[in-house]
């Protein structure tokens, strides 16, 4: 396999993995809110524990009723276990009361957390001890929103079965029979199921346009705008619009992320659709996030539902994980290689400057013995003319040698062995994101730019020791270049070094300099400007010899 093949197996593998692992424009907000979760966590635990501290403290029954309700609301979809600790709390301290309201209320919160933990029957039994009659409209709507939810619950357990049908189908009936009730038309559990009802009689756009009006009243981070988004989400599944659909299950899983929601279902559905469409690092990064969710939340139907996708994103996974390390090892091999071409190719420019010092010797010899026998003989013109013939031969050879170095060492500036060593690190630490973030990186390419500059000023003073006193001679007394201590050439003196050797084009100028074409023209520009003659300013330079 030839050098050219090789450096271009090795980008397009490169390219390939930045393009793999960076984030696509929908999903960056996503992927930000997934990395800022411990922090989102710590900020809810802190809003706890400052209503538990109210509640130690706060003696009067109504007020404690409050608090327990505010915690049971702020557990309800962060941790099972709490929320149903504290909403038994209310059901305790209402009974104490006496308040038939706030009885009917923690009956239907209850059996709003039990429908979430997957105990049907016992949800089924609160719901059965709630008094309708005593309901006032508001709570009316509710008890039969938690029977529309328990249903919904109910179906997605039996989702498989034949018995999901017959949930399905009361589920059906049941908002239909809650449209008709006498109740407030802009209650939100009302307007969500309308919008359902529509969806159920095929007018999927008009439950859109309704629930569209309705998320305008609530932010990312409320409950009820993960809900709307997720509802939506699904409508648009079901019109086939797959852009939209993802578009509002990314914003429906934002929104739980930010209001730290754990009973949710939006991650894991876009962890679906992105193992369908081969997205396998996406998926398996947000299935995980899912299932901690889902054990963290502490209830089975969660854990059922991810347990049918887990498995095929984890084997796809690790399947690709298999072909990722095989592919690791050829890029290491490629890279080796490289380096060993790297480490040949820098011998032989070596061994060519060597070269270039004696023959350069031999020129000052020549032309001393040159200027005697001229002194001597004025009848060795021909001899001189061949002579001379064979100096411009050399400097040609001299030339063609220093280009060459030029184009080699441009071409292998971006490899080296030091980045093998340190990819090779990263791979068998098992960094890979390190490894993405090091291939992403511009700092090596810079390190070896400057070693680039150092070498080709190095060569070319070797051979041209006295270029910026003799480029001086040819310049302003108020425009002449000056090389700060330490350094040996400047970039607008690495300029005319290329025009000294033949490299006149602009394009190639920039490329080997590793600038912009309107930088060096404003180089040659500045240049022109500040000469004795600006007429033949760069012929002078391409004159200049020693």
């Amino acid at each position: 396999m030839g050098v050219k093949k090789l450096i271009t197996v090795l980008l397009v593998m490169v390219l390939a993995a930045v393009k793999m692992m960076a984030a696509p424009e929908p999903f960056q907000r996503l992927d930000s809110l997934i990395n800022a979760q411990p922090q989102i966590v710590v900020e809810k635990q802190a809003r706890l524990a400052r209503l538990k501290a109210d509640l130690t403290n706060q003696s009067s029954a109504v007020n404690r009723y409050q608090l327990l309700r505010q915690l049971y609301e702020e557990y309800a979809a962060f941790q099972y276990d709490s929320a149903y600790a504290y909403v038994t709390e209310c059901m305790k301290l209402a009974t104490s009361m006496g308040d038939n309201r706030l009885i009917n209320e923690s009956r239907l919160n209850l059996a709003h957390i039990l429908s979430t933990a997957c105990l049907m029957d016992k949800a089924s039994q609160t719901l059965a001890q709630v008094d309708t009659a005593r309901l006032s409209t508001d709570q009316l709507i509710l008890y039969y929103r938690t029977k529309t939810d328990l249903l919904i619950y109910q179906a997605e357990y039996m989702q498989g079965t034949r018995y999901a049908e017959e949930y399905v189908e009361r589920l059906i009936n049941l908002r239909r029979y809650t449209t008709n009730l006498d109740v407030p038309r802009d209650n939100v559990n009302y307007q969500l199921t309308v919008a359902e009802c529509l969806a159920d009689s095929g007018l999927s756009r008009q439950a859109i346009s309704l629930l569209e009006d309705l998320m305008q009243h609530y932010h990312s981070g409320d409950r009820l705008y993960s809900i709307i988004t997720s509802t939506m989400s699904f409508h648009f599944g079901q019109l086939g619009d797959k852009e939209k659909q993802m578009q509002y299950l990314i914003k429906s899983a934002e929104s739980d992320l930010e209001g730290c929601i754990r009973e949710n279902t939006s991650l894991r559905a876009i962890a679906d659709r992105l193992f369908d469409e081969g997205d396998i690092d996406r998926a398996y990064r947000y299935m995980r996030v899912a299932v901690d969710d889902a054990n963290f939340y502490g209830t089975r139907l969660r854990n059922i539902q991810a347990s049918h996708i887990v498995p095929k994103i984890l084997s796809a996974y690790q399947t690709k994980q298999e072909r990722n390390h095989r592919n690791m090892m050829w890029l290491l091999v490629i890279i080796s290689l490289i380096a060993l071409l790297l480490v040949v190719g820098v011998v032989a420019i070596y061994q060519l400057f060597k070269r270039y010092r004696r023959l350069n010797e031999q020129k000052k010899l020549i032309n001393e013995q040159l200027r005697q026998v001229n002194a001597q003989l004025g009848d060795t013109v021909g001899q001189l003319h061949e002579s001379n013939g064979l100096l411009r031969e050399r400097e040609q050879l001299k030339e063609q040698y220093i280009a060459r170095f030029l184009t080699l060492s441009s071409r292998f500036i971006d490899r080296g062995e030091e980045q093998r060593k340190a990819l090779y690190r990263l791979y068998r630490d098992r960094k890979t994101e390190d490894l993405v973030r090091e291939l992403k990186s511009t700092h090596f390419g810079a390190e070896n730019t400057k070693l680039f500059y150092e070498n080709f000023d190095h060569a070319f003073l070797n051979i041209y020791p006295n270029f910026v006193d003799e480029v001086n001679k040819l310049l302003q007394e108020d425009g002449k270049i000056e090389v700060k201590q330490g350094k040996r050439l400047t970039t607008e003196s690495r300029v005319l070094a290329l025009i000294r050797i033949g490299i006149t084009d602009n394009q190639s100028i920039a490329n080997i300099l590793r600038a912009s074409l309107t930088t060096i023209y404003t180089y040659r520009s500045k240049l022109k400007a500040r000469a004795l003659s600006k007429d033949d300013f760069e012929s002078q330079v391409k004159e200049i010899d020693g």
